[in-house]
Protein backbone atom coordinates (compact mmCIF):
# COMPACT_ATOMS: atom_id res chain seq x y z
CA UNK A 1 0.00 0.00 0.00
CA UNK A 2 3.04 2.29 0.23
CA UNK A 3 2.88 2.77 -3.56
CA UNK A 4 0.66 5.75 -4.47
CA UNK A 5 -0.46 3.98 -7.65
CA UNK A 6 -1.53 0.90 -5.68
CA UNK A 7 -5.31 0.39 -5.78
CA UNK A 8 -5.33 -0.40 -2.06
CA UNK A 9 -3.91 3.05 -1.40
CA UNK A 10 -6.27 4.77 -3.83
CA UNK A 11 -9.51 3.07 -2.79
CA UNK A 12 -8.91 2.22 0.86
CA UNK A 13 -6.32 4.30 2.64
CA UNK A 14 -6.84 7.58 0.80
CA UNK A 15 -10.66 7.81 1.08
CA UNK A 16 -10.74 6.78 4.75
CA UNK A 17 -7.89 9.10 5.69
CA UNK A 18 -9.26 12.19 3.90
CA UNK A 19 -12.78 11.71 5.27
CA UNK A 20 -11.37 11.72 8.80
CA UNK A 21 -8.93 14.52 8.04
CA UNK A 22 -11.48 16.87 6.47
CA UNK A 23 -14.10 16.27 9.15
CA UNK A 24 -11.66 16.72 12.03
CA UNK A 25 -11.46 20.11 13.78
CA UNK A 26 -8.49 22.15 12.52
CA UNK A 27 -6.65 21.79 15.84
CA UNK A 28 -6.81 17.99 15.54
CA UNK A 29 -5.75 17.67 11.90
CA UNK A 30 -2.05 17.61 12.76
CA UNK A 31 -2.71 14.60 15.02
CA UNK A 32 -4.80 12.90 12.31
CA UNK A 33 -2.02 13.44 9.76
CA UNK A 34 0.64 12.10 12.11
CA UNK A 35 -1.30 8.97 13.10
CA UNK A 36 -2.48 8.35 9.53
CA UNK A 37 1.10 8.62 8.28
CA UNK A 38 2.31 6.10 10.84
CA UNK A 39 -0.43 3.70 9.76
CA UNK A 40 0.61 4.23 6.14
CA UNK A 41 4.24 3.51 7.01
CA UNK A 42 3.33 0.44 9.07
CA UNK A 43 1.42 -1.07 6.13
CA UNK A 44 4.49 -0.48 3.97
CA UNK A 45 6.94 -2.17 6.34
CA UNK A 46 5.86 -2.71 9.94
CA UNK A 47 9.30 -4.11 10.88
CA UNK A 48 10.93 -0.67 10.78
CA UNK A 49 8.17 1.39 12.37
CA UNK A 50 10.09 1.23 15.68
CA UNK A 51 13.21 2.57 13.93
CA UNK A 52 11.24 5.53 12.56
CA UNK A 53 9.61 6.28 15.93
CA UNK A 54 12.94 6.06 17.76
CA UNK A 55 14.55 8.44 15.24
CA UNK A 56 11.66 10.90 15.67
CA UNK A 57 11.87 10.89 19.47
CA UNK A 58 15.68 11.13 19.57
CA UNK A 59 15.72 14.00 17.10
CA UNK A 60 13.01 15.87 18.98
CA UNK A 61 14.89 15.46 22.26
CA UNK A 62 18.17 16.55 20.67
CA UNK A 63 16.40 19.55 19.15
CA UNK A 64 16.00 21.05 22.62
CA UNK A 65 19.79 21.42 22.73
CA UNK A 66 20.46 22.38 19.11
CA UNK A 67 17.80 25.11 19.48
CA UNK A 68 20.04 26.59 22.17
CA UNK A 69 22.91 26.70 19.63
CA UNK A 70 24.70 23.73 21.15
CA UNK A 71 27.22 22.95 18.40
CA UNK A 72 28.40 19.72 19.99
CA UNK A 73 24.85 18.35 20.12
CA UNK A 74 24.30 19.34 16.49
CA UNK A 75 27.39 17.38 15.46
CA UNK A 76 26.36 14.38 17.58
CA UNK A 77 22.78 14.14 16.33
CA UNK A 78 23.76 14.76 12.70
CA UNK A 79 26.39 12.02 13.01
CA UNK A 80 23.82 9.67 14.57
CA UNK A 81 21.32 10.33 11.77
CA UNK A 82 23.94 9.92 9.05
CA UNK A 83 25.32 6.83 10.80
CA UNK A 84 21.86 5.27 10.95
CA UNK A 85 21.41 5.88 7.23
CA UNK A 86 24.80 4.42 6.30
CA UNK A 87 24.38 1.41 8.60
CA UNK A 88 21.11 0.37 6.99
CA UNK A 89 22.47 1.01 3.48
CA UNK A 90 25.46 -1.25 4.20
CA UNK A 91 23.22 -3.94 5.71
CA UNK A 92 20.90 -3.84 2.71
CA UNK A 93 23.82 -4.04 0.29
CA UNK A 94 25.93 -6.74 1.93
CA UNK A 95 23.50 -8.73 4.10
CA UNK A 96 19.94 -8.55 2.76
CA UNK A 97 18.26 -5.97 0.52
CA UNK A 98 15.12 -6.14 2.68
CA UNK A 99 17.03 -4.52 5.56
CA UNK A 100 16.64 -1.00 4.14
CA UNK A 101 13.79 0.81 5.93
CA UNK A 102 11.31 2.50 3.64
CA UNK A 103 12.12 6.14 3.01
CA UNK A 104 15.14 6.23 5.32
CA UNK A 105 17.17 8.36 2.89
CA UNK A 106 14.40 10.95 2.86
CA UNK A 107 13.30 11.17 6.48
CA UNK A 108 16.94 11.14 7.63
CA UNK A 109 17.72 14.20 5.51
CA UNK A 110 14.63 15.96 6.87
CA UNK A 111 15.89 15.26 10.38
CA UNK A 112 19.37 16.60 9.68
CA UNK A 113 18.05 19.78 8.05
CA UNK A 114 15.65 20.25 10.99
CA UNK A 115 18.55 20.11 13.46
CA UNK A 116 20.68 22.48 11.36
CA UNK A 117 17.83 24.98 11.04
CA UNK A 118 17.21 24.86 14.79
CA UNK A 119 20.90 25.52 15.42
CA UNK A 120 20.98 28.43 12.97
CA UNK A 121 18.03 30.08 14.71
CA UNK A 122 15.52 29.87 11.86
CA UNK A 123 12.67 29.20 14.35
CA UNK A 124 11.50 31.51 17.15
CA UNK A 125 10.78 28.46 19.27
CA UNK A 126 11.19 24.73 18.94
CA UNK A 127 8.07 23.12 17.40
CA UNK A 128 6.04 20.80 19.61
CA UNK A 129 6.60 17.04 19.57
CA UNK A 130 3.41 16.57 17.54
CA UNK A 131 4.36 19.17 14.92
CA UNK A 132 7.89 17.80 14.72
CA UNK A 133 6.72 14.20 14.35
CA UNK A 134 4.13 15.19 11.75
CA UNK A 135 6.81 16.96 9.72
CA UNK A 136 9.10 13.92 9.84
CA UNK A 137 6.52 11.23 9.03
CA UNK A 138 3.84 12.85 6.82
CA UNK A 139 2.91 10.18 4.30
CA UNK A 140 3.04 12.16 1.02
CA UNK A 141 6.79 12.65 1.55
CA UNK A 142 8.16 9.91 3.77
CA UNK A 143 8.77 7.26 1.10
CA UNK A 144 10.46 9.20 -1.72
CA UNK A 145 10.35 12.88 -0.82
CA UNK A 146 10.21 15.70 -1.66
CA UNK A 147 12.58 16.75 1.12
CA UNK A 148 10.50 19.60 2.48
CA UNK A 149 12.04 21.91 5.11
CA UNK A 150 10.20 22.71 8.31
CA UNK A 151 9.11 26.31 7.87
CA UNK A 152 6.79 27.87 10.47
CA UNK A 153 5.98 30.62 7.95
CA UNK A 154 4.31 28.12 5.61
CA UNK A 155 0.75 27.82 6.87
CA UNK A 156 -1.56 24.91 6.27
CA UNK A 157 -4.72 26.71 5.20
CA UNK A 158 -6.94 23.85 6.41
CA UNK A 159 -5.58 24.14 9.96
CA UNK A 160 -6.68 27.77 10.11
CA UNK A 161 -10.28 28.60 10.93
CA UNK A 162 -12.06 31.49 9.24
CA UNK A 163 -12.66 34.48 11.47
CA UNK A 164 -16.27 34.92 10.36
CA UNK A 165 -17.26 31.37 9.57
CA UNK A 166 -15.94 28.50 11.71
CA UNK A 167 -18.87 26.21 10.98
CA UNK A 168 -18.46 22.52 10.28
CA UNK A 169 -20.00 22.95 6.83
CA UNK A 170 -17.57 25.71 5.87
CA UNK A 171 -14.58 23.64 7.05
CA UNK A 172 -15.72 20.62 5.05
CA UNK A 173 -16.27 22.77 1.95
CA UNK A 174 -12.74 24.18 2.24
CA UNK A 175 -11.36 20.67 2.70
CA UNK A 176 -13.17 19.35 -0.36
CA UNK A 177 -11.94 22.29 -2.44
CA UNK A 178 -8.33 21.55 -1.45
CA UNK A 179 -8.89 17.85 -2.12
CA UNK A 180 -10.23 18.56 -5.61
CA UNK A 181 -7.23 20.73 -6.46
CA UNK A 182 -4.79 18.16 -5.07
CA UNK A 183 -6.43 15.32 -6.97
CA UNK A 184 -5.85 17.10 -10.28
CA UNK A 185 -2.09 16.85 -9.68
CA UNK A 186 -2.46 13.34 -8.31
CA UNK A 187 -4.32 12.05 -11.40
CA UNK A 188 -1.81 13.68 -13.76
CA UNK A 189 0.99 11.96 -11.86
CA UNK A 190 -0.86 8.66 -11.81
CA UNK A 191 -1.19 8.80 -15.60
CA UNK A 192 2.53 9.57 -15.95
CA UNK A 193 3.33 6.54 -13.84
CA UNK A 194 0.83 3.94 -15.06
CA UNK A 195 0.44 4.87 -18.72
CA UNK A 196 3.92 6.13 -19.58
CA UNK A 197 6.64 5.20 -17.07
CA UNK A 198 5.50 1.59 -16.65
CA UNK A 199 5.44 1.17 -20.44
CA UNK A 200 9.00 2.44 -20.70
CA UNK A 201 9.90 -0.02 -17.92
CA UNK A 202 8.60 -2.80 -20.19
CA UNK A 203 10.80 -1.46 -22.99
CA UNK A 204 13.88 -1.42 -20.73
CA UNK A 205 13.14 -4.97 -19.56
CA UNK A 206 12.99 -6.08 -23.19
CA UNK A 207 16.41 -4.51 -23.77
CA UNK A 208 17.68 -6.62 -20.88
CA UNK A 209 16.13 -9.82 -22.23
CA UNK A 210 17.90 -9.35 -25.56
CA UNK A 211 21.22 -9.13 -23.69
CA UNK A 212 23.43 -6.06 -23.60
CA UNK A 213 26.21 -7.75 -25.57
CA UNK A 214 23.73 -8.57 -28.38
CA UNK A 215 22.34 -5.06 -28.92
CA UNK A 216 22.98 -3.20 -32.10
CA UNK A 217 24.41 0.27 -31.62
CA UNK A 218 21.19 2.07 -32.67
CA UNK A 219 19.18 -0.03 -30.21
CA UNK A 220 21.69 0.61 -27.42
CA UNK A 221 21.21 4.36 -27.90
CA UNK A 222 17.44 3.91 -28.07
CA UNK A 223 17.69 1.92 -24.85
CA UNK A 224 19.54 4.77 -23.14
CA UNK A 225 16.83 7.19 -24.28
CA UNK A 226 14.09 4.80 -23.17
CA UNK A 227 15.55 4.29 -19.70
CA UNK A 228 15.96 8.07 -19.35
CA UNK A 229 12.26 8.49 -20.14
CA UNK A 230 11.35 5.64 -17.80
CA UNK A 231 13.09 7.37 -14.90
CA UNK A 232 11.85 10.80 -15.99
CA UNK A 233 8.14 9.95 -16.07
CA UNK A 234 8.37 7.66 -13.05
CA UNK A 235 9.86 10.38 -10.87
CA UNK A 236 7.80 13.19 -12.39
CA UNK A 237 4.68 11.09 -11.85
CA UNK A 238 5.63 10.45 -8.24
CA UNK A 239 6.45 14.14 -7.66
CA UNK A 240 3.06 15.23 -9.04
CA UNK A 241 1.24 12.67 -6.90
CA UNK A 242 3.16 13.58 -3.73
CA UNK A 243 2.73 17.30 -4.39
CA UNK A 244 -0.98 16.79 -5.08
CA UNK A 245 -1.47 14.93 -1.82
CA UNK A 246 0.25 17.82 -0.05
CA UNK A 247 -2.14 20.28 -1.71
CA UNK A 248 -5.09 18.13 -0.65
CA UNK A 249 -3.78 18.38 2.93
CA UNK A 250 -3.77 22.17 2.68
CA UNK A 251 -0.08 22.80 1.91
CA UNK A 252 1.34 24.72 -1.07
CA UNK A 253 2.46 22.59 -4.02
CA UNK A 254 6.16 21.72 -3.79
CA UNK A 255 7.97 21.83 -7.12
CA UNK A 256 10.43 18.94 -6.99
CA UNK A 257 10.70 18.43 -10.73
CA UNK A 258 10.93 21.45 -13.00
CA UNK A 259 11.15 20.36 -16.66
CA UNK A 260 14.80 19.21 -16.41
CA UNK A 261 15.19 18.45 -20.12
CA UNK A 262 14.50 22.10 -20.84
CA UNK A 263 17.80 22.84 -19.05
CA UNK A 264 20.66 24.51 -20.90
CA UNK A 265 23.43 22.61 -19.07
CA UNK A 266 24.01 19.69 -16.73
CA UNK A 267 24.33 22.19 -13.87
CA UNK A 268 20.92 23.58 -14.73
CA UNK A 269 19.53 20.05 -15.17
CA UNK A 270 20.28 19.19 -11.54
CA UNK A 271 18.73 22.40 -10.30
CA UNK A 272 15.51 21.11 -11.85
CA UNK A 273 15.75 17.33 -11.29
CA UNK A 274 14.89 16.32 -7.70
CA UNK A 275 15.13 20.01 -6.86
CA UNK A 276 14.62 19.56 -3.11
CA UNK A 277 17.51 17.08 -2.87
CA UNK A 278 19.80 19.40 -4.82
CA UNK A 279 18.79 22.32 -2.61
CA UNK A 280 19.48 20.20 0.49
CA UNK A 281 23.04 19.44 -0.61
CA UNK A 282 23.55 23.10 -1.57
CA UNK A 283 22.36 24.48 1.77
CA UNK A 284 23.72 21.88 4.18
CA UNK A 285 26.93 20.68 2.47
CA UNK A 286 28.11 22.97 -0.36
CA UNK A 287 27.56 26.37 1.30
CA UNK A 288 28.90 25.30 4.75
CA UNK A 289 32.06 24.08 2.98
CA UNK A 290 32.49 27.55 1.52
CA UNK A 291 30.31 27.29 -1.57
CA UNK A 292 31.51 29.41 -4.47
CA UNK A 293 32.99 32.14 -2.28
CA UNK A 294 36.49 30.64 -2.28
CA UNK A 295 39.11 29.94 -4.93
CA UNK A 296 38.69 27.53 -7.82
CA UNK A 297 40.54 24.70 -6.08
CA UNK A 298 38.24 24.93 -3.04
CA UNK A 299 35.13 25.13 -5.25
CA UNK A 300 36.24 21.96 -7.05
CA UNK A 301 36.75 20.30 -3.66
CA UNK A 302 33.29 21.36 -2.53
CA UNK A 303 31.69 20.05 -5.72
CA UNK A 304 33.58 16.78 -5.33
CA UNK A 305 32.24 16.29 -1.80
CA UNK A 306 28.68 17.11 -2.87
CA UNK A 307 28.64 14.71 -5.80
CA UNK A 308 30.43 11.95 -3.92
CA UNK A 309 27.79 12.18 -1.17
CA UNK A 310 25.03 12.37 -3.80
CA UNK A 311 26.25 9.11 -5.31
CA UNK A 312 26.51 7.45 -1.88
CA UNK A 313 23.03 8.71 -0.96
CA UNK A 314 21.61 6.82 -3.92
CA UNK A 315 23.54 3.65 -3.09
CA UNK A 316 26.94 2.33 -2.06
CA UNK A 317 27.49 0.18 -5.17
CA UNK A 318 30.23 1.20 -7.60
CA UNK A 319 27.83 2.40 -10.30
CA UNK A 320 26.30 5.10 -8.09
CA UNK A 321 29.75 6.33 -7.03
CA UNK A 322 30.85 6.33 -10.68
CA UNK A 323 27.64 8.16 -11.64
CA UNK A 324 28.27 10.86 -9.06
CA UNK A 325 31.93 11.27 -10.02
CA UNK A 326 31.11 11.50 -13.72
CA UNK A 327 28.57 14.25 -13.03
CA UNK A 328 31.18 16.02 -10.90
CA UNK A 329 33.59 15.93 -13.83
CA UNK A 330 30.98 17.18 -16.32
CA UNK A 331 29.91 20.05 -14.06
CA UNK A 332 33.53 21.10 -13.48
CA UNK A 333 34.12 21.01 -17.24
CA UNK A 334 31.06 23.21 -17.80
CA UNK A 335 31.79 25.65 -15.03
CA UNK A 336 35.52 26.21 -15.41
CA UNK A 337 36.10 25.65 -19.13
CA UNK A 338 33.06 25.43 -21.42
CA UNK A 339 31.22 28.43 -19.96
CA UNK A 340 34.16 30.67 -20.89
CA UNK A 341 32.87 30.50 -24.46
CA UNK A 342 29.21 31.60 -24.08
CA UNK A 343 28.25 31.38 -27.74
CA UNK A 344 29.59 27.84 -28.11
CA UNK A 345 28.21 26.78 -24.74
CA UNK A 346 24.64 27.65 -25.74
CA UNK A 347 24.84 24.69 -28.12
CA UNK A 348 27.22 22.54 -26.12
CA UNK A 349 25.18 22.79 -22.92
CA UNK A 350 22.09 21.48 -24.70
CA UNK A 351 24.08 18.61 -26.17
CA UNK A 352 25.28 17.73 -22.68
CA UNK A 353 21.67 17.44 -21.53
CA UNK A 354 20.46 15.41 -24.50
CA UNK A 355 23.51 13.13 -24.90
CA UNK A 356 25.56 12.99 -21.70
CA UNK A 357 22.62 12.79 -19.29
CA UNK A 358 21.17 9.62 -20.92
CA UNK A 359 24.64 8.05 -20.85
CA UNK A 360 24.94 8.76 -17.11
CA UNK A 361 21.52 7.17 -16.57
CA UNK A 362 22.85 3.94 -18.11
CA UNK A 363 25.51 3.91 -15.38
CA UNK A 364 22.76 4.67 -12.86
CA UNK A 365 20.72 1.69 -14.10
CA UNK A 366 23.33 -1.09 -14.35
CA UNK A 367 25.16 -2.05 -11.14
CA UNK A 368 27.22 -4.90 -12.59
CA UNK A 369 30.60 -3.76 -13.93
CA UNK A 370 30.81 -6.46 -16.62
CA UNK A 371 27.29 -5.83 -17.94
CA UNK A 372 27.86 -2.07 -17.87
CA UNK A 373 30.98 -2.60 -19.97
CA UNK A 374 28.96 -4.69 -22.41
CA UNK A 375 26.36 -1.94 -22.78
CA UNK A 376 28.94 0.78 -23.41
CA UNK A 377 30.73 -1.46 -25.91
CA UNK A 378 27.49 -1.48 -27.89
CA UNK A 379 27.04 2.29 -27.53
CA UNK A 380 30.58 2.81 -28.82
CA UNK A 381 31.48 -0.30 -30.88
CA UNK A 382 35.12 0.58 -31.49
CA UNK A 383 36.23 -3.04 -31.26
CA UNK A 384 33.83 -4.61 -33.75
CA UNK A 385 30.58 -6.51 -33.33
CA UNK A 386 27.31 -5.48 -34.85
CA UNK A 387 24.73 -7.00 -32.52
CA UNK A 388 21.48 -8.47 -33.76
CA UNK A 389 20.58 -7.18 -37.18
CA UNK A 390 17.18 -5.57 -37.47
CA UNK A 391 16.54 -5.38 -33.71
CA UNK A 392 16.29 -1.58 -33.76
CA UNK A 393 13.62 -1.51 -36.49
CA UNK A 394 11.60 -4.28 -34.83
CA UNK A 395 11.56 -2.76 -31.35
CA UNK A 396 11.10 0.81 -32.55
CA UNK A 397 8.09 -0.42 -34.50
CA UNK A 398 6.60 -1.73 -31.27
CA UNK A 399 7.34 1.31 -29.12
CA UNK A 400 7.34 4.23 -31.58
CA UNK A 401 4.07 5.71 -30.32
CA UNK A 402 5.27 5.47 -26.73
CA UNK A 403 8.41 7.45 -27.61
CA UNK A 404 6.30 9.97 -29.51
CA UNK A 405 4.04 10.47 -26.48
CA UNK A 406 7.09 10.73 -24.25
CA UNK A 407 8.68 13.45 -26.37
CA UNK A 408 5.40 15.39 -26.55
CA UNK A 409 4.91 15.28 -22.78
CA UNK A 410 8.40 16.66 -22.30
CA UNK A 411 7.38 19.92 -24.01
CA UNK A 412 7.20 22.42 -21.10
CA UNK A 413 4.27 24.36 -22.60
CA UNK A 414 1.97 21.33 -22.29
CA UNK A 415 2.47 21.18 -18.54
CA UNK A 416 1.94 24.94 -18.30
CA UNK A 417 -1.40 24.49 -20.07
CA UNK A 418 -2.36 21.83 -17.53
CA UNK A 419 -1.50 24.16 -14.65
CA UNK A 420 -3.50 26.98 -16.20
CA UNK A 421 -6.66 25.00 -17.01
CA UNK A 422 -6.62 22.20 -14.42
CA UNK A 423 -9.69 23.65 -12.64
CA UNK A 424 -11.66 24.02 -15.87
CA UNK A 425 -14.81 21.85 -15.87
CA UNK A 426 -13.95 20.17 -19.16
CA UNK A 427 -10.45 19.38 -17.91
CA UNK A 428 -11.96 18.02 -14.70
CA UNK A 429 -14.13 15.62 -16.69
CA UNK A 430 -11.14 14.56 -18.81
CA UNK A 431 -9.11 13.96 -15.65
CA UNK A 432 -11.92 11.84 -14.23
CA UNK A 433 -11.98 9.70 -17.38
CA UNK A 434 -8.18 9.47 -17.28
CA UNK A 435 -8.32 8.36 -13.65
CA UNK A 436 -10.66 5.46 -14.31
CA UNK A 437 -8.64 4.41 -17.33
CA UNK A 438 -5.52 4.32 -15.14
CA UNK A 439 -7.40 2.27 -12.57
CA UNK A 440 -8.47 -0.17 -15.27
CA UNK A 441 -4.89 -0.54 -16.49
CA UNK A 442 -3.57 -0.97 -12.93
CA UNK A 443 -6.21 -3.59 -12.13
CA UNK A 444 -5.05 -5.67 -15.09
CA UNK A 445 -1.31 -5.40 -14.48
CA UNK A 446 1.09 -6.28 -11.70
CA UNK A 447 2.17 -2.65 -11.28
CA UNK A 448 5.68 -1.37 -10.58
CA UNK A 449 6.86 0.44 -7.46
CA UNK A 450 8.31 3.91 -7.97
CA UNK A 451 11.98 3.70 -8.90
CA UNK A 452 13.11 6.05 -6.12
CA UNK A 453 11.58 3.75 -3.47
CA UNK A 454 14.83 1.74 -3.39
CA UNK A 455 16.82 4.74 -2.21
Amino acid sequence: MNNFSDLLFIFRFMPVFFIIYIMAPPKRRSLVLCLGSLVFYAFGDFRFLAVLLAAVIINYAAGKFTFEENRIMLIIIAALDAGMLMTFKILSQYVNSSLLPLGISFFTFKMISYQADLYMGKFRKQPSLLRTATYFVMFPQIISGPIMRYDPKVKNKLWLTRKRDKSFGRRVADGLSALEDGLSYFIAGLAMKVLVADRFAMFWNEIGRIGYDSLSTPLAWLGAAGYSMNLYFDFWGYSLMAGGLGVALGYPFITNFDQPYAADSVRDFYRRWHATLGAWFRDYVYIPLGGSRCGEAAVIRNLFVVWLLTGIWHGITFNFILWGMLLFAIICWERFLAERFPGLFKVLGRLHVYILIPLTWVIFAINDFRRLGQYFSRLFPFFGGSGIEGDFVRILGTYKFLFLIGFLLMIPQLYQLFLKYRKNKIVTVLLLILFWYCVSVSANSAGNPFMYFKF
